[in-house]
C-alpha cells in the first residue's frame, strides 16, 4: 500500500503521486466535507468509504493534509533539547545529518527562542525558512506535517555564559561505576535520538572526518556496528544500520530513547493515548531489561513497512514479539522506551525527567486535532495534566504527565503564536 506524504502528496520510497489518484485506504484520517467532522476510514470498496460507522460516498470526503492516529489523531512530532547555541546547533544538524530548518519562535518576554528541524525526504516540499527569517506559513507547515523534528531550545545568554552545559541523559547515580557516574540524578531518563543510514561504519568515518566527536565508534565495545556521535553541547546521536531500500537520503531522524520506570504501564500509555503503535518489542533476561519500538503510524503506514520488512513475517498481522526489521525499513522516527526490569517494584525509583537540574532534555510532543477534547477524554480516562489548554499563558498547547513523569507536550494542529512571539 502506498503513504501518503505532507500536501497531500503520495510518497512511497520517495517518490510523490498526486492526492485522489489512489482512492482511500482503511486507515486515512479524513474530513467529511459536508460537516467538517473528522474521522478514520474503516472500510473502502474503490467508491465509498465507511467513516466511524456510516457509509459514504468517497467524493463527500477528503484526506486531510497530515497522518495521525488512535482517538486523537495524534502523531509524533518533537524532542525538546536545551541547547547553549542556536549559531552552533542548527548548522551542525543541517551540514551533518541533512536536517532543514523549518520554523523559530522567539519569545523575548520570556528569554527563549525554540529552533525546529525535519529531516525531510528529497524533493519534500518545505517552506523557505533561515536563521534571521521565517513566517506564519513555516507555523502552519510544522503544525501540521507528518515528520518528525528535534526542537532545539535556547535559553538568551547561554551561548556567552561559560559557566553553561546540559545533562545529555547518560550520567547519573545509576550509571555504576565509571566515566557516566554521577551523585545527580539518581536515576537517568533521556538517552539518545538515533539516525538511521545504510552504512554505519561509511557514516562514521565521514563524520569524524568532518570534525564530529564520537562517544562510540563502530568497532568499539561490545556492541558492534552501532556508533554514537556527540553534538556540539554533548547529546548522544545513535547511528543505525537501516535496510537497503535505495532511499537517496543518507539520514533519517528515527529514534528517541526514554529509560522507563514501568515498559507495559508505558507502551499501554502511548498506544492507548496517543495512538502509536507497538513495533517491536525485545526481552534482555539475562541483563533485566527490555526494550519497546513505538512509532506513530495510520495501518496503511503499518501494512507498507510489513510489506518492505526482509524478514517477511507478517502475513497474520503484525508481532512486536517476533523478530523483525520494521524500525530498520521505516522513515517514521519511534520512541524507543528502555526498561530495567524490576523498577516498576520500587516505590523509592523515580526517572529523571530532564526539568529539575542537571536539565538537558525537556519533554517529546505530539500534535492532535482538537487540543480542549482530546484533553479532556486522557484526562478522563486518567491521565494527570501538569498543564491544561486553559491554563498559563500559551493557548494551544497542553502538558500531560506519562507513567515515569515525563511531559508530554500536545499541540493543537490550529495552533499559532503570532502575535505572541516576536519574530512572525
Amino acid at each position: 500500500m502506498p503513504i501518503r506524504g505532507l500536501g497531500g502528496w503520495w510518497v512511497l520510497l520517495g517518490v510523490g503521486f498526486p492526492a485522489g489518484t489512489m482512492g482511500f485506504l482503511a486507515g486515512d484520517n479524513v474530513r467529511v466535507k459536508a460537516s467538517g467532522a473528522l474521522g478514520t476510514v474503516k472500510e473502502s470498496n474503490g467508491h465509498a468509504v465507511k467513516v466511524d460507522g456510516a457509509w459514504l460516498h468517497q467524493e463527500e470526503v477528503e484526506h486531510l493534509p497530515y497522518m495521525g492516529s488512535g482517538p486523537c489523531h495524534a502523531r509524533f512530532q518533537q524532542t525538546m533539547l536545551r541547547i547553549k547555541d542556536p549559531k552552533v546547533s542548527v548548522p551542525f544538524y543541517e551540514k551533518h545529518f541533512g536536517m532543514k530548518l523549518v520554523h523559530w519562535i522567539e519569545f523575548p518576554q520570556w528569554k527563549f527562542t525554540v529552533y525546529f528541524l525535519e529531516r525531510p525526504r528529497d524533493g519534500q516540499k518545505v517552506p523557505e525558512c533561515t536563521l534571521q527569517k521565517t513566517s506564519v506559513e513555516n507555523e502552519r507547515y510544522l503544525w501540521t506535517m507528518s515528520g518528525s523534528t528535534l526542537e532545539l531550545t535556547h535559553n538568551h545568554g547561554a551561548e556567552s555564559d561559560a559557566s553553561f552545559k546540559v545533562w545529555n541523559g547518560n550520567t547519573g547515580r545509576d550509571a555504576g561505576e565509571g566515566p557516566n557516574f554521577a551523585e545527580e540524578p539518581a536515576a537517568r531518563g533521556f538517552g539518545h535520538i538515533a539516525f538511521n543510514c545504510d552504512d554505519v561504519y561509511a557514516a562514521s568515518a565521514k563524520l569524524e572526518q568532518a570534525g564530529v566527536k564520537f562517544q562510540k565508534k563502530p568497532d568499539e565495545g561490545r556492541m558492534k556496528g552501532l556508533a554514537f556521535a556527540l553534538d556540539p553541547d554533548g547529546y548522544w546521536i545513535e547511528l543505525v544500520r537501516r535496510e537497503n531500500l535505495g532511499w537517496p537520503e543518507q539520514f533519517n531522524l528515527s529514534q528517541t530513547m526514554l529509560r522507563v520506570k514501568d515498559g507495559p504501564a508505558s507502551v499501554e500509555f502511548y498506544t492507548k493515548h496517543l495512538g502509536m503503535t507497538l513495533l517491536r518489542k525485545l526481552d534482555f533476561p539475562q541483563w533485566k531489561f527490555s526494550l519497546f519500538f513505538l512509532a506513530s503510524m495510520t495501518p496503511a503506514e503499518v501494512a507498507e513497512c510489513c510489506s518492505l520488512d526482509p524478514e517477511n513475517k507478517h502475513s497474520s498481522g503484525l508481532n512486536p514479539d517476533t523478530p523483525n526489521a520494521l524500525t530498520k525499513v521505516a522513515w517514521n522516527q519511534c520512541l524507543e522506551l528502555t526498561w530495567n526490569h524490576g523498577t516498576e517494584k520500587d516505590p523509592d525509583f523515580k526517572i529523571h525527567d530532564g526539568n529539575a537540574q542537571p536539565q538537558g532534555f525537556g519533554h517529546i510532543g505530539f500534535l492532535v486535532d482538537d487540543l480542549e477534547t482530546s484533553c479532556a477524554k486522557m484526562e478522563q480516562d486518567g491521565v494527570v495534566f501538569k498543564k491544561r489548554p486553559q491554563d498559563g499563558n500559551m493557548r494551544g498547547l497542553a502538558f500531560a504527565y506519562d507513567p515515569s513523569g515525563y511531559w508530554i507536550e500536545l499541540i493543537d494542529r490550529k495552533a499559532t503564536f503570532s502575535g505572541i512571539c516576536s519574530n512572525y
